[in-house]
């Protein structure tokens, strides 16, 4: 019944908890959030309850452990992208895309969320401070396009973490960056214009169509792949 006051606290606590999970954002920027997805002067309570409900989803408040989707967490002080899916962090800079992304495995993470220090131990028991939260997003995986065949017009905002065989790093995007190792403490990085995938799976060569009509070009061999962003 919508005059049954007991829902109220239900409803605000929902808006809480979404809010929360998203306090850069104005209440009015939140209520056009909302309306986006459809809310309007006829959205029932149950409605809205929903609707906040799959925000917070997608941008909770608190995360206690890694749900099955990859996450990305924007960091700030120092500020960086960290992504985290299976056993895998990968850790890139938000201020220099130059950068290579450091990639390991991690064994534990504090509780996380907006204003909360995030702090992953790696699996050797190592603590590694990545700077004060300021959002979790929780990735929906089957939005990503394939990568097998995938034209750069179609990419949209998705980014992948490539590794290969030789060392090498590759985030593909709009751009495609590769870092490749040479000796102990070097590192050459390319930036390379790319109009499809023409391979790109663990256990085959990365192949690319180079942007302007040139003939297809080997990367080396992929041992990982990691969905950055959708």
């Amino acid at each position: 019944m919508h005059n049954d006051p007991t829902r109220i606290p239900t409803l605000l606590n929902a808006l809480r908890d979404t809010w929360e999970g998203q306090p850069d954002l104005s209440l009015s920027a939140l209520i056009g959030v909302l309306q986006n997805r459809g809310a309007s002067y006829g959205t029932t309570d149950e409605e809205l309850l929903g609707l906040l409900r799959e925000l917070e989803a997608e941008h909770p408040a608190l995360l206690r452990e890694l749900p099955e989707q990859p996450v990305l967490i924007s960091t700030e002080g120092p500020a960086h992208e960290v992504s985290m899916g299976g056993s895998t962090v990968v850790v890139r800079s938000s201020t220099n895309p130059d950068q290579m992304p450091s990639v390991w495995k991690y064994g534990a993470f504090r509780p996380v969320g907006p204003g909360r220090p995030l702090v992953v131990e790696d699996t050797e028991g190592f603590q590694h401070r990545l700077g004060v939260v300021s959002l979790v997003t929780v990735l929906d995986a089957q939005e990503a396009p394939d990568l097998a065949g995938l034209e750069r017009g179609d990419i949209g905002g998705a980014r992948w973490l490539v590794a290969l065989e030789d060392g090498a790093r590759a985030v593909l995007g709009q751009r495609l960056r590769v870092w490749r190792p040479e000796g102990r403490r070097a590192t050459a990085r390319e930036e390379l214009r790319w109009s499809r995938i023409l391979q790109c799976a663990v256990g085959e060569d990365m192949q690319i169509a180079p942007g302007g009509g040139a003939g297809p070009a080997s990367l080396g061999r992929v041992t990982q792949i990691v969905l950055l962003e959708v």
